[in-house]
């Protein structure tokens, strides 16, 4: 596999990560129901798929890459490179803004541990709402990324579609569970927040993994 194609998803998961740490850790005091933090995951999903689509396929996301080898659009062998690179990209932007947060002014910067992904604590959620929610959520994710990039769709639109969507399910899930979507995202957040965010990670993996599979295999018998 090419280095360049697993840069391209490394430096998009990075990007997606990235602005929804800046948008979140440092815009705690816009009062908009977390409207700027759905924005800013949705441009900037958008407009990393439109700067690295043509290079690796813009998935940003391992629930993405694992639904679309179900949906028979991706190969087996080249899910796990992507997903590492995935995972990687989330990370760095992670570290990043936890040494830019940690010399901030006071009250400036909100603590990672409050972008931390959760089920059954205080703000957030019981189990088996976050586990459904999430896996609704990959699966509406999967099945737009398999119909706008099927014949007979006119091209160039669907990362303006995943954008949306994206933007959309934030506003949903952010009061649910803090809105993962991405294991790749949760881990980065958890691995930099506290013991009980990892403690949890695995059903933000789970749940969307889950949700991708079924929405690449209705999907792929939908637009067959």
């Amino acid at each position: 596999m090419r280095t360049k194609v697993l840069m391209a998803e490394f430096i998009g998961t990075f990007a997606y990560v990235a602005a929804i740490c800046g948008a979140a850790l440092l815009g705690g005091q816009v009062a908009d129901g977390g409207l700027h933090l759905a924005l800013a995951a949705g441009f900037t999903f958008t407009a990393m798929c439109f700067a690295l689509g043509g290079v690796s396929g813009c998935h940003f996301n391992p629930a993405l890459t694992l639904g679309l080898v179900a949906a028979g659009r991706f190969e087996t062998r080249t899910a796990v490179p992507y997903v590492i690179a995935q995972v990687l990209g989330g990370l760095f932007a992670a570290g990043c803004f936890t040494l830019l947060i940690d010399g901030a002014p006071p009250k400036v910067a909100a603590p990672m541990a409050s972008l931390a992904n959760r089920f059954g604590t205080d703000g957030t959620f019981p189990f088996a709402a976050v586990l459904i929610s999430e896996s609704l959520a990959a699966l509406l994710i999967l099945l737009l990324f398999v119909g706008a990039t099927s014949s007979g769709v006119p091209t160039g639109f669907a990362p303006i579609g995943l954008g949306f969507l994206i933007a959309a399910l934030h506003l949903v899930l952010e009061p649910i569970s803090h809105a993962a979507l991405n294991p790749a995202r949760a881990t980065a957040i958890a691995v930099f927040s506290d013991q009980q965010a990892l403690l949890q990670l695995w059903l933000f993996w789970v749940a969307p993994i889950i949700g991708a599979v079924a929405g690449g295999l209705v999907g792929r018998w939908i637009n067959d």
